[in-house]
């Protein structure tokens, strides 16, 4: 029996919908673009776990200043509902952040509960956090760990891109990675054949140093210089004295080696530090007893720098301001202000600030 009117049209309508067509073409109209559906992704995150995730991530929760920087470069700052205290700290740095969720003190110590009532579709952490911790009591939950570490200068290009395909942006992830890529290059050209200076990079702690294993030792080594702490390692007979992230180690060790510049770091703020602040800094260094004999004091190479500058971009800005300070013949035309002012307008989306930096040369003057 032939079909009424009243029913074939429904029929026919519901037939083209489900092999994939669409009741538009009917009045000539173009076929509209479908939404994007979630879809499994399984990679190995930065300390070799495999996770598994669908993408795009549309909710995600952070640890760490870097690790949120690189989110926001790449995916902006809507996916992200939960972040940090230490990171929050900074009001002026995060405008678009005011209102997320804070997730514990910092990397160290997630609020587990605050992670689960947000129900993420990932949770971020550097393996210098509590990684295995979060992985141990959030996976079983059906919440997804991923160890990114942002501020590793070593590991950009691969963090660049693993978010990029994390959150379905990768043209936006290329972009942050060939701003990183073309300073990379131009500091490994410069620097070829350079007789390299030794550096002393000392923490905010007084003789507190940073060894291999350390972001801060990578930026030294990619900027040209040589850490003279850099044969130190961790062992069962100097685990009192920290980790490769922070060890104290003795004046007169530091004066023996003689290195060639200081640097002395400095937990930053988006604001830079007042010039009063740094220029007490470097003359308390100086003074120390037997600094005066050390070459970088004698010539005035000591120098006093940001957390935010020394940071920047996985560290390749202050790897070019570690160049710009050795070997400023070879690096003349390379302003890392300007360069990190880019890193903040451009990827960051906030104004340029400057002032980062203080030399104990300028102090003298």
């Amino acid at each position: 029996m032939a079909l009424s009117r009243r029913f074939f049209w429904p029929l026919l309508i519901a037939l083209l919908l489900a092999i994939g067509g669409s009741v538009a073409w009917w009045h000539g109209a173009a076929p509209t673009a479908s939404i994007p559906t979630a879809q499994g992704f399984t990679f190995v995150d930065d300390v070799g776990r495999t996770v598994s995730v669908k993408t795009p991530v549309r909710r995600v929760v952070v640890f760490n200043r870097y690790n949120v920087e690189f989110v926001r470069a790449v995916a902006g700052t809507a996916p992200i509902i939960g972040i940090d205290a230490s990171t929050a700290k900074e009001r002026a740095y995060w405008p678009e952040l005011r209102h997320v969720a804070i997730v514990g003190q910092g990397q160290s110590t997630p609020n587990y509960d605050a992670v689960t009532n947000l129900a993420p579709d990932l949770v971020i952490v550097p393996r210098n956090g509590a990684w295995a911790e979060a992985d141990r009591l959030l996976t079983p939950l059906g919440i997804p760990v991923a160890v990114v570490t942002a501020w590793d200068v070593l590991k950009h290009e691969q963090n660049a891109t693993l978010l990029g395909r994390l959150f379905g942006k990768p043209k936006e992830a290329e972009a942050l990675s060939a701003f990183y890529r073309h300073w990379r290059d131009l500091l490994a050209e410069r620097l070829k054949g350079v007789k390299r200076k030794r550096v002393y990079l000392e923490e905010v702690g007084d003789y507190r140093t940073l060894l291999p294993g350390s972001g801060w030792h990578d930026m030294i080594e990619t900027g040209g210089g040589i850490n003279v702490f850099r044969d130190v390692t961790i062992s069962a007979g100097n685990t009192a004295r920290g980790t490769s992230q922070g060890f104290t180690v003795d004046p007169e060790e530091v004066i023996a080696r003689k290195p060639d510049v200081i640097i002395k770091l400095q937990p930053g703020q988006y604001a830079p530090h007042p010039r009063t602040f740094s220029r007490a800094v470097l003359e308390r260094i100086a003074e120390r007893p037997g600094f005066g004999t050390i070459p970088a004091v004698r010539d005035g190479q000591v120098y006093h720098v940001s957390y935010y500058l020394a940071g920047g971009c996985s560290k390749i800005v202050g790897a070019l301001q570690v160049a710009k300070w050795l070997y400023p013949e070879r690096f003349r035309d390379v302003d890392p202000e300007a360069v990190m002012a880019e890193w903040l307008t451009r990827f960051q989306h906030v104004p340029a600030r400057h002032g980062y930096s203080a030399s104990l040369r300028e102090v003298r003057e």
